[in-house]
């Protein structure tokens, strides 16, 4: 079906010309096609500069709020004052959107001990944990992965995400997060998408925080559609939830955040299969 050119891109994705050459078409026209748009996201924290995130656009004030989840300066809903949208300063014209987070009475920040900071997409370090760093920051209610895990509740739940990633159907060029019960049944309790795997997460997690509801109450699990790294099982840790699972390999560190804090990881789910890299949960074929 081809592409309607008539109609406005979807909010997240840009319309550009391309010119594709192949074996079989060496003299190829340009055509339409859409790409997945990445700027910056200025934060700020009472006012002061604190970090720009290159992100794909849509659900800013849960990115920011996720985002600030995982740096330690929000711990829940009770620390949130506000965040709202403000004006660039002289000079930051180039610099995106800005939103100001405004912080409970009480919340410690000091601004002199921070210094602003560029977020790529590809990579979301927060905070500068260790390993020991996060087990003493971890919710102490975390709830322990399930005992057993169904291995066609996994593969469903993927098959899910991948069909509600409406924007990398369009584009090919960004991530999908979402959140399901720890059981791995029923529908995906949300859903987001980004062109940085953290950033997809963040939006999933500053929601649930602007909703009064983090660390997470209930048993709650994160599918990431591509491979897992240190800085996805910190958050999911933050987050107190159950295990994460993704469709990528992890990386050692993540292997090793993940055993230190019991925290369940699943990766490579693909083929009719899962591979368990952390915690006790058992697999089973129905």
């Amino acid at each position: 079906m081809a592409k309607d050119s008539s109609s406005p891109p979807p909010l997240g994705a840009a319309r550009i010309r391309r010119t594709r050459v192949s074996s079989a078409h060496p003299d190829a026209a340009p055509e339409l096609d859409h790409v997945a748009i990445e700027e910056p996201l200025g934060v700020r924290v009472q006012g002061h500069d604190y970090a720009i995130l290159m992100c794909t656009p849509g659900r800013e004030e849960d990115l920011a709020c996720g985002f600030l989840a995982a740096e330690g300066l929000l711990s829940g809903s009770e620390d949130l004052s506000a965040i709202a949208p403000c004006a660039p300063r002289g000079g930051e014209e180039d610099m995106g959107r800005m939103f100001n987070v405004a912080l409970a009475s009480g919340v410690a920040f000091d601004p002199s001990a921070h210094q602003t900071r560029m977020v790529a997409s590809s990579c979301g370090l927060c905070g500068g944990k260790t390993v020991a760093d996060l087990r003493q920051a971890a919710p102490h209610r975390t709830p322990a992965p399930p005992a057993q895990l169904a291995v066609s509740d996994m593969l469903e739940a993927f098959r899910t995400l991948q069909k509600a990633q409406d924007l990398f159907a369009l584009t090919a060029g960004c991530h999908g997060a979402a959140l399901v019960r720890a059981d791995a049944k029923g529908p995906l309790l949300d859903v987001a998408e980004d062109v940085g795997r953290h950033n997809a997460v963040d939006k999933l997690l500053g929601a649930r925080l602007r909703a009064g509801d983090y660390p997470l109450a209930a048993p709650t699990a994160l599918l990431v559609s591509g491979r897992l790294s240190y800085e996805l099982v910190q958050k999911a840790v933050l987050a107190g939830l159950s295990w994460i699972a993704g469709v990528g390999m992890p990386s050692s560190l993540a292997i090793e955040a993940a055993e230190a804090t019991q925290l369940g990881l699943f990766a490579w789910v693909r083929d009719a299969g899962v591979s368990a890299y952390a915690g006790r949960t058992r697999f089973v074929m129905t």
